[in-house]
């Protein structure tokens, strides 16, 4: 192989390398950056619009989310009182659901053996502290006779009319606080899932940026060969249907045309042709030599 071979040689293998890190380094990046989402909004805002006194909020991870889902659907079909959402993803989950207050503390253990508990959120409606279910009802009642005896009215003045809409808010709210009151010994559990993040160690970064720089560095080494190879084999192909103009001895060949090479030849170079002239001046006799003399006569 000659030198001017080498250096090309040296030179694609330097452009392969070279490739082969800037495509590894971009699909770690596009890797760290693709982070897998799921839309928890619905489940949320089902989580905010139920009327709970107790209500508490986990945010939960594991490793291996399919486990971790079969067990969250035995922890409900345990310890849950009513079960109102059960949304299983690929990677991710989200569950409601209302279990007695004195076995939320079980629950956690129970989620713990399968993942890492991570916030914990507990929440209470102290709008609702001084109020007791009895109370509640008795007030309802008050409301729903006073309504009835507006309604029994033939001709009822303005006064009467707007108390009738109050009352009719009135009504509204209490049902709702009855309601949350009915479920003051249970809480409102609202669980998401979602995959632990196992490569945040910069050791397995590394690690698999090595394996992707190397895996790429094949790819290229054996595309180029097939692209080398492939256009040898074309140049043959072209020379035997008769076709004329790159040579098929490979790359860097000399080009020809219609038989013709494209390199001059040293036998044709300017000096070669170059002839001798004497030139002649008007101005200016030419003096006769001796030898000259002696020719003519």
């Amino acid at each position: 192989m000659d030198k001017k071979t080498k250096n090309r040689v040296k030179g694609i293998a330097i452009f392969i390398v070279f490739l082969a890190i800037a495509t590894s380094i971009i699909e770690f990046r596009n890797k760290e950056g693709r982070t897998a989402s799921f839309n928890y909004k619905p489940s949320q805002q089902e989580y905010r619009d139920l009327k709970f006194i107790n209500k508490a909020q986990v945010s939960f991870t594991a490793q291996d989310v399919r486990r971790s889902q079969s067990a969250i659907g035995d922890i409900i079909d345990k310890y849950s009182v009513k079960q109102i959402r059960k949304q299983n993803d690929a990677s991710f989950g989200a569950y409601i659901f209302s279990i007695p207050r004195g076995d939320l503390k079980l629950v956690l253990e129970d989620l713990g053996k399968f993942g890492v508990v991570g916030s914990h959120i507990e929440q209470i409606d102290t709008s609702l502290v001084n109020i007791d279910y009895e109370t509640e009802s008795a007030r309802l009642a008050s409301y729903e006779k006073e309504q009835n005896d507006l309604y029994n009215l033939r001709f009822p003045t303005d006064t009467q009319n707007r108390r009738k809409e109050a009352l009719h808010s009135l009504i509204h709210q209490s049902r709702l606080n009855l309601d949350k009151l009915k479920e003051s010994q249970n809480v409102l559990l609202y669980i998401t899932l979602s995959p632990l993040q196992k490569n945040s160690n910069a050791f397995i970064a590394v690690k698999n940026m090595t394996i992707s720089f190397f895996s790429w560095l094949g790819i290229y080494a054996v595309g180029m060969v097939i692209v080398y190879f492939g256009t040898r084999l074309l140049m043959y192909f072209l020379g035997a249907i008769g076709i004329k103009g790159l040579n098929a001895s490979g790359l860097g060949g000399s080009y020809q045309y219609g038989g013709y090479t494209g390199k001059y030849s040293e036998s044709y170079a300017y000096n070669a042709g170059k002839r001798k002239v004497k030139r002649v001046y008007k101005d200016k006799r030419s003096t006769e030599t001796p030898d000259d003399q002696d020719k003519t006569t």
